[in-house]
């Protein structure tokens, strides 16, 4: 289901839940709302998740060296990054 999607029906559900008539059907709407908030937070977590999977092993391949070799030329004002050296 897109997010917008869920955002939109996670939305009328309070909206009923505000106008509902008695308080016992404004808690079960309430309920089904967080339900589907869980479930949302959920698929953004997941998402975050597969977008995320390198976790800096980029960073980690570089080492620590190579950023302070970054933060020295901007120190001197040096500019950009380091050439990339043939292996």
């Amino acid at each position: 289901m897109d997010q917008a999607a869920a955002f939109e029906k996670l939305s009328k559900c309070l909206h009923q839940a505000q106008e509902a008539p008695t308080l016992e059907q404004s808690r079960t709407l309430i309920a089904e709302a967080l339900q589907r908030v869980e479930r949302l937070s959920k698929a953004v977590l997941t998402a975050a998740e597969k977008r995320g999977r390198k976790g800096g092993t980029k960073t980690a391949e570089r080492g620590p060296d190579y950023f302070r070799q970054i933060a020295a030329m901007r120190k001197t004002r040096a500019g950009g990054r380091p050439r990339k050296q043939a292996e």
